[in-house]
């Protein structure tokens, strides 16, 4: 069966030259590389931890009792392996958009390159956009996903869990100042990613403008400053969500990043099979896990 395909078109004559799809939003957690990320991860990556319990005691002059303890443990991080098929007729473009560039021939040789390319950057950027959703709030049960990182969070008691008000510009300070002192003493001159969600940055970008603080255009790319900490705006994270973290305790797991990128298109009749279709396939494994619950800090709205 063909990818479903819905054309409304009044085309007569001339076309514009370029085709234009809908706006998608950022892939910002790898693109701003946010997590580490491990390829050639097909099966299993096992991702080592180790534990040290001091065993320090006052000297004794001849006295040499071991003490302490040493625990060594791994988390699995297991990639699921995902593919976006789909299929088009070409006679379906020479019908409506495209019947100049296809030529005279009633055989529809060739897929437009114009059209070909705008499906091709039109999948691209709903793969990376749906990818960047699934590193968060994906669940692994449905058809299509893998398990993100908030179900992991919620389901781990050692996160660091703080409850948050929904915010707004009257709050945005306190909110933010509720995720930031739950930071452990240990972290806090680490260098720590606070990743926030659309709603947060833009409230609180909002909240600048009102005192004046932020009229000068200068902000860096989806970043702003909170004292010493820089906010990043982070499209997959649903709304009301600050997330707090070292870029090497999250890892995304996955076999090449370039398959993110790859699809390959076969035109059905220059293999012989003569059905006047094209087909496109992109095949890539992803998925998430991290080493340490008690270094993570996950903000929302509980109750």
């Amino acid at each position: 069966m063909a990818t479903s395909l819905t054309v409304s078109s009044n085309y007569s004559g001339k076309e514009a030259g370029a085709i234009i799809g809908a706006s998608f939003k950022e892939a910002d957690t790898l693109r701003l590389g946010l997590l580490t990320i491990a390829e050639n991860v097909n099966y299993k990556l096992n991702m080592r931890r180790i534990r040290y319990t001091d065993g320090t005691t006052d000297y004794a002059c001849g006295n040499f009792t071991p003490a302490g303890a040493i625990t060594l443990n791994e988390r699995v991080l297991e990639p699921k392996k995902l593919m976006n098929p789909f299929q088009v007729c070409k006679e379906t473009f020479r019908q409506t958009w495209s019947s100049d560039s296809m030529g005279a021939s009633a055989h529809n040789d060739t897929m437009p390159s114009d059209i070909q390319s705008a499906i091709l950057a039109e999948v691209l950027a709903d793969t990376a956009e749906r990818t960047d959703s699934l590193i968060w709030v994906g669940d692994g049960s449905n058809d299509g996903e893998f398990d993100g990182l908030l179900p992991l969070f919620v389901a781990d008691a050692g996160v660091i869990d703080v409850d948050i008000d929904a915010v707004t510009e009257a709050n945005i300070e306190a909110q933010l100042k509720l995720a930031l002192n739950a930071i452990p003493v240990r972290l806090r001159r680490k260098d720590l990613k606070v990743a926030v969600s659309p709603n947060v940055f833009q409230t609180y970008w909002f909240y600048l403008v009102s005192k004046g603080i932020a009229n000068t255009g200068m902000a860096d790319e989806k970043q702003v400053r909170f004292g010493k900490y820089t906010l990043t705006e982070v499209n997959g994270l649903p709304d009301n969500t600050i997330v707090i973290f070292e870029t090497k305790n999250i890892v995304f797991g996955t076999g090449l990043l370039a398959d993110h990128n790859d699809i390959r298109i076969v035109d059905e009749d220059e293999i012989g099979l003569l059905t006047g279709q094209v087909r496109g396939k992109m095949v890539y494994n992803a998925g998430v896990q991290y080493y340490n619950s008690e270094d993570i800090v996950y903000a929302r709205v509980i109750a």
